[in-house]
């Protein structure tokens, strides 16, 4: 999940203020609705990579957990770690 993003929060105010802005578009949508929407769109894009392909197939097969399984696994976290997002 991407991080909470707070008004005036000195790390999350600028991404607030950012999604705030969305709010008075056309297509009117909330903060929340906008993080949501933004999380989908990280997952899609993470699912392209040779560590989730070697997640998936581990996962599909019932491979046991081995060495590779286990670095894909960080890859994978480690691709989603600067989004705020926490496996």
């Amino acid at each position: 999940m991407l991080r909470r993003v707070g008004a005036g929060d000195p790390e999350t105010g600028e991404l607030h203020d950012l999604l705030t802005g969305l709010e008075q578009c056309p297509l009117p949508c909330t903060v929340e609705r906008c993080v949501a929407d933004l999380e989908r769109v990280l997952a899609v894009l993470t699912l392209d990579t040779p560590a989730v392909r070697t997640l998936a197939i581990a996962l599909a097969l019932g491979a046991p957990r081995d060495a590779t399984v286990h670095q894909a696994y960080d890859e994978v976290e480690a691709a989603w770690a600067p989004a705020g997002v926490r496996c």
